[in-house]
């Protein structure tokens, strides 16, 4: 199995490895330390940026080339309580590009976009805190206010945005995908008080 890590560049580096190694572990695989993960500052060459994104051609990016090898199990957004990738435009392509996996979901064995944390997996039971936290600031983030260093690729992912229906579209995606989530803690949590009753 292998993980796309979406993630915002301000995230300290620190927090960045304990997120992963906490879904890591939270996948339910015993050999967890055998997953693997693309991650954009590890993969891609930081001296030759503009290739790596695909100069100006998105389907030779790397963040599309990975997301559609074949290999990818899911793609796991890298967040904190403001919900920080969520307001950069190369995450959205990457939300975009996960949208369309999980809609074409014919038997790509595709998981879908997983929010996750420090705390671990978004919606797993082991942070609640975290989950009411990014629930409510995902009901007022709007994709549309995201920015990018270069304002071409900022175009580009925008126009790729409103041809896959539009900024409303991908904002009712991200809380659907949210709104599972929270049914799914909602369900763990109340297991947790019955145990303790």
């Amino acid at each position: 199995q292998s993980y796309f890590a979406s993630h915002y560049w301000g995230t300290s580096f620190a927090d960045f490895v304990s997120t992963i190694k906490k879904h890591a572990e939270d996948t339910g695989v015993a050999d967890w330390e055998s997953l693997a993960y693309w991650i954009c500052f590890l993969s891609n060459n930081q001296w030759q940026v503009a290739d790596e994104v695909g100069a100006g051609d998105w389907q030779e990016s790397s963040f599309y080339k990975a997301l559609r090898s074949g290999y990818c199990t899911a793609t796991c957004m890298v967040v904190d309580q403001k919900a920080l990738p969520l307001t950069r435009s190369w995450c959205l392509f990457e939300v975009l590009q996960s949208y369309k996996l999980e809609a074409e979901g014919d038997g790509n064995g595709f998981q879908g976009l997983v929010f996750c944390s420090a705390a671990g997996i978004i919606g797993s039971g082991k942070c609640y805190d975290t989950d009411m936290a990014l629930a409510k600031r995902l009901a007022t983030l709007s994709v549309a206010d995201a920015t990018a260093s270069n304002a071409e690729d900022q175009e580009m992912i925008t126009r790729l945005v409103e041809e896959e229906g539009g900024m409303e579209r991908m904002n009712r995606f991200i809380r659907d995908n949210m709104g599972r989530t929270l049914e799914a803690a909602s369900s763990r949590f109340l297991e947790d008080v019955t145990k303790v009753r």
